[in-house]
């Protein structure tokens, strides 16, 4: 309310700054962990079962196409943007002292995870119905 007396919209001012830098992060540190998996795995591949590279190349166009990328990294945007927008009305809308903190906190946890279980579902089946 300190923000409105001032006449700063809280939502251009908390909200957004926040849900666009959650879902940004999330979808970079997404970008991170598939190259770093992939690297891994190539390291595996080729230094521990003596794997050829090509064969590995091969291997990876073979399971791995351009709409799995693009379906990955929309969920990890996804994912950033819910909890994210869940997060900030949770915090916007607590009540209660420090006692109604730590609920909000535990019910964003809770309702987040669910989210993100509901949006990876959906996000799979489409990805699914698009890349056969």
């Amino acid at each position: 309310d300190a923000l409105k007396v001032m006449g700063v919209n809280p939502i251009q001012a908390l909200v957004v700054p926040r849900v666009l830098a959650a879902t940004v992060v999330a979808l970079f540190l997404s970008s991170l962990v598939i190259l770093v998996g992939i690297a891994g795995g190539f390291m595996f591949s080729v230094f521990v079962q003596h794997v050829t590279p090509g064969a590995f190349a091969a291997g990876m166009t073979i399971l791995t196409g351009p709409v799995e990328v693009i379906v990955a990294l929309c969920k990890a945007a996804l994912f950033g943007l819910a909890a994210s927008l869940i997060a900030c009305y949770k915090g916007l809308h607590v009540g209660g002292g420090p006692t109604g903190v730590g609920s909000a906190v535990n019910e964003t946890v809770v309702f987040a995870f669910m989210a993100l279980f509901l949006i990876n579902i959906l996000a799979t089946a489409f990805g699914v119905k698009v890349a056969p």
